[in-house]
């Protein structure tokens, strides 16, 4: 079903459209989200394809997830409930088609390299530790079951679609075969890490410089559409190794004047704590192999992308190829900034 700006404010109840709605900017990386600009205000407007029940369960976790963080009064965008047929906070109009609606917020991500100073990210860095905190505590452990807790592919997976892509003489071929190593060493870790771990909670599950607005109002939390299951504490020291860096993609850095004031600020709120090992990293590390492997995909066509998103797929496995070691390496020293 082909929806244009002006059957999205109807149907969504926004007021009268003003205009043609315009793509939002994501920086180098593909959007599929729209402005629209209507006699009551603007909105952001995202589009997808309904293509599994992993899908539809994914929707209604979000949902909970997202009700959940507005209710609380954690600073976001407003997410407007939609008509039905729904999934979620998502309309269904028809077959795979699947559209929602949230309002505008006017500010700025964290994101452009030379414009964004080192104590803005480690003022941002504190805020969003405590913010991590207040989510980890909305009592969604209740809401978080076996399926919404991600799990490693198996390394069979990874091995398949490296020889898919060597079949072919695709050029992700090199960068994904030099990352089997660290897939195999990294998804140890995270095994022999969820043994013992605690009961997980819903988690953002994507929290970075790119989804953290400065606003005239103070920061706020953007794109939910990652929530997962986690363990909290995982979730706090996934972000304050990867908040370091203004790239949004597999890889992290161990700046101490981010890590120190996210994991104080997380831990101050009250957020649950955990070991200061290793095994502290199995959510960072699964969640670099879930975007790795996500972007194998792509690069390999996989889940219909098109071209833009295949070359994006490619860009982030070759950078994950030359990051991932540095990671890996580097796993034990950061554990003393966890300290």
């Amino acid at each position: 079903m082909d929806l244009d700006s002006d059957k999205v404010a109807a149907l969504f109840g926004l007021g009268r459209s003003r205009g043609p709605w315009r793509p939002l900017a994501n920086g180098d990386h593909p959007s599929d989200s729209r402005v629209l600009t209507t006699d009551r205000g603007r909105w952001v407007v995202r589009r997808d394809r309904l293509l599994s029940d992993w899908h539809r369960r994914h929707a209604y976790r979000v949902h909970r997830l997202e009700s959940a963080a507005w209710q609380a009064g954690i600073p976001m965008p407003r997410p407007v409930e939609p008509p039905a047929p729904a999934v979620g906070y998502w309309h269904n109009p028809a077959g795979e088609t699947l559209v929602r609606v949230s309002g505008w917020l006017e500010g700025h991500d964290l994101r452009q390299p030379g414009t964004v100073s080192p104590a803005t990210v480690a003022e941002a860095a504190g805020w969003v530790g405590a913010t991590l905190a207040r989510v980890a505590l909305l009592g969604t452990e209740d809401d978080a079951g076996p399926d919404d807790e991600p799990t490693p592919h198996p390394l069979a997976d990874w091995h398949e679609w490296v020889a898919e892509a060597e079949v072919s003489g695709h050029p992700v071929a090199t960068p994904a075969r030099a990352l089997l190593p660290l897939v195999e060493e990294a998804t140890r870790l995270i095994q022999e890490a969820r043994r013992d771990a605690p009961r997980a909670v819903l988690v953002h599950g994507d929290t970075s410089r790119a989804n953290v607005l400065r606003t005239p109002g103070g920061y706020a939390l953007i794109d939910w559409d990652g929530t997962r299951a986690d363990v909290p504490w995982w979730e706090a020291v996934n972000v304050a190794f990867r908040f370091a860096t203004p790239f949004n993609g597999p890889t992290a850095d161990g700046d101490p004047r981010v890590v120190h004031p996210l994991i104080t600020a997380y831990l101050d709120q009250g957020g649950p704590a955990g070991p200061a090992d290793v095994s502290a990293f199995a959510g960072m590390l699964r969640s670099q192999l879930a975007v790795i492997a996500w972007c194998l995909w792509l690069a390999l066509g996989h889940r219909g992308a098109d071209p833009e998103r295949r070359d994006f797929g490619l860009r982030i496995v070759t950078s994950a190829a030359a990051e991932m070691p540095r990671v890996m390496r580097a796993l034990d020293g950061w554990a003393d900034l966890l300290r």
